[in-house]
C-alpha cells in the first residue's frame, strides 16, 4: 500500500521518537495525552515525476474537478526538510490528479476537512496523516476539530488558530450585492464605474479592487492583503430563466460576466493564487431593486452552446480550466506576489463578450 499512497515521495528516512527531530538532537515534543512517541518520515520530492508532469501541457488535463479516494491505514506523520519541498510536493499532488487523472488519496479520519476546501485544499490533506498531523521542517501541524494548530520544536506551547469556512465566490457575489444597493442602479458597471471618469459601456468591462470585500485583509491569517482583482461584463441574455421557479424563458434578459482573481494563503502558509470566470444574471427584488443570482444549467435552453475559460497566472506558473458557466483555476504563488488572470466567455447569440481579457 505504502507504493501506492506514496507515488509522489521517495522515502528516505523512518524515524520514531520521543524527541520531536531526533537526528537533530532537539528538545522533547510531548504530547497532549503525555508523553507518547511521535512517528515520522521523512519525504522528499519525486524527482521523475516532476520532470514527467513538467513536460505535459494544460491540454492533457483531465475535464472536471480531481476525484478522492480515501484509505483507511494508518501512517506516521510525514516530515518535509523544507518548506520548498513540501510546497512542491503540494504541486505535484494537484499535478498528478489534474494531468494523469489519479485520484487524490486523503486518510477517512480527514474527510471533515472537506468543507474547508479553499483553507485546507485537498492537495494539502493529503498530505496529512489519519491523526490529522503533518510536519514542515521543525514545525508541527495538527488539525483539531474546528481549528489547526501550530507549534515549534523549541517552543513549549501551540498557536490555535481557528479554521474558517469561506467561498470567495459567495462572498465576492455578496459585495456586489451590496455595491448594486448602495448605488442605487441597476447593473453593476454603472455601481463599479461610478467611482470613476470613465463611461459605462456594454462593449467594455468596468473594473475595481474592492477595498471592502470580504475575502481581503482582516485579522483571519489566510486572507491577502494585497486585494482581489475583479472586472464585470454587461449584456443581455437571449433567453434565460430570470426567478426561481420560472417555467418560461424570458428574451433579452440582463447578465453579466464576472471575472475576478485574489491571493491568500492556506493553513500551513502555502500561498495561492485564484481566478474565476462566471455567468450571472439580474432579478429584481423588492422595492424594484436588481440583485445579482447565479446562473444555473437549469435556466438555459439545453441547445444553448455556452463555454468560460481561465487562466491565473502567479510567479510559479499558470493554470488554465474551461467549463460550461462557470470555471476557476488555482496556482501557488511566491511572498509578496500578486495574482494576474486571463479570462473568456462565450453564449451563442452573443457578440461582444469577453475574449482573452486579463485582470491585474
Amino acid at each position: 500500500m505504502l507504493s501506492i499512497r506514496f507515488t509522489i515521495f521517495a522515502i528516505i528516512l523512518f524515524c520514531s521518537a520521543v524527541h520531536f527531530g531526533c537526528d537533530t538532537g532537539s528538545e522533547l515534543f510531548a504530547e497532549e495525552s503525555g508523553n507518547q512517541e511521535l512517528e515520522y518520515k521523512y519525504v522528499e520530492v519525486d524527482v521523475a515525476l516532476m520532470a514527467k508532469l513538467d513536460e505535459m501541457a494544460d491540454t492533457d488535463a483531465v475535464v472536471g474537478e480531481p476525484q478522492i479516494k480515501f484509505f483507511a491505514d494508518r501512517d506516521p506523520i510525514k516530515r518535509f526538510k523544507s518548506r520548498e519541498d513540501y510546497e512542491i510536493s503540494v504541486d505535484l499532488t494537484w499535478e498528478q490528479s489534474r494531468l494523469l487523472g489519479e485520484p487524490i488519496l486523503i486518510h477517512q479520519s480527514l474527510q471533515r476537512y472537506l468543507r474547508y476546501k479553499h483553507l485546507v485544499p485537498v492537495e494539502e490533506l493529503a498530505l496529512v496523516n489519519y491523526e490529522g498531523r503533518l510536519i514542515i521542517g521543525d514545525t508541527l501541524y495538527t488539525l483539531a476539530g474546528t481549528s489547526y494548530m501550530k507549534q515549534h520544536v523549541d517552543e513549549t506551547a501551540a498557536e490555535v488558530m481557528n479554521l474558517s469556512v469561506f467561498d470567495p465566490s459567495r462572498e465576492l457575489k455578496e459585495y456586489l450585492n451590496r455595491l448594486l444597493q448602495d448605488q442605487g442602479v441597476s447593473r453593476l458597471t454603472d455601481a463599479m464605474i461610478s467611482h470613476k471618469s470613465a463611461k459605462s459601456s456594454t462593449k467594455e468591462p468596468a473594473c475595481n479592487a474592492p477595498n471592502y470585500f470580504a475575502f481581503v485583509g482582516g485579522s483571519d491569517p489566510t486572507r491577502s492583503v494585497r486585494g482581489t482583482h475583479m472586472c464585470v461584463w454587461d449584456f443581455n441574455y437571449p433567453k434565460i430563466k430570470v426567478d426561481p421557479g420560472d417555467t418560461r424563458f424570458t428574451e433579452n434578459a440582463p447578465g453579466a460576466v464576472l471575472m475576478w482573481n485574489t491571493a491568500y494563503t492556506t493553513w500551513t502558509g502555502f500561498r495561492r493564487g485564484i481566478a474565476r470566470t462566471q455567468f450571472f444574471k439580474y432579478r429584481v427584488v423588492h422595492n424594484g431593486a436588481s440583485a445579482l443570482d447565479y446562473v444555473r444549467d437549469s435556466d438555459v435552453p439545453q441547445h444553448q452552446r455556452v463555454t468560460v475559460k481561465v487562466m491565473v497566472q502567479t510567479s510559479i506558473g499558470t493554470s488554465t480550466r474551461s467549463g460550461r458557466l462557470v470555471t476557476w483555476a488555482s496556482r501557488s504563488r511566491r511572498a509578496r506576489r500578486g495574482v494576474g488572470s486571463e479570462h473568456s466567455a462565450t453564449w451563442s447569440g452573443v457578440s461582444g463578450l469577453p475574449d482573452e481579457h486579463w485582470v491585474h
